[in-house]
């Protein structure tokens, strides 16, 4: 039985793929930790302010790159030390192919039988 009180849509499939942000003359390399076919979360050394919709490339092994937009939903700091902090990021796909978000979605299938 589902909490009631979840608001999410789908459940996170834990994954560790690398991610980079294509942000004006910027790359910033990540690691999603976990996703939907609705998003990710990530974390990353650096992120700059962005507004607005960028460009991502997601490198899943096996599977040939995925390009998708996204925005910035929510960001937090995961760690933080003297030589610097971890970020988490909330990223909303404003921009996915459809045979990129089916895969997403069968993924998903397998994680909630799984």
């Amino acid at each position: 039985m589902s909490d009631p009180t979840e608001r999410r849509e789908f459940p996170r499939a834990q994954a560790k793929w690398t991610v980079t942000l294509l942000i004006a003359e910027t790359q910033i390399e990540g690691v999603i930790e976990n996703f939907t076919p609705k998003g990710l979360f990530i974390s990353c050394d650096q992120f700059p302010e962005i507004e607005g919709s960028f460009r991502m490339v997601i490198k899943i092994p096996g599977r040939p790159t995925m390009n998708a937009a996204g925005k910035v939903m929510w960001s937090t700091i995961l760690d933080a030390s003297e030589s610097g902090a971890r970020l988490g990021v909330g990223i909303e796909f404003t921009e996915i192919s459809e045979s990129d978000l089916q895969y997403l979605y069968e993924i998903m299938k397998e994680y909630r039988e799984g």
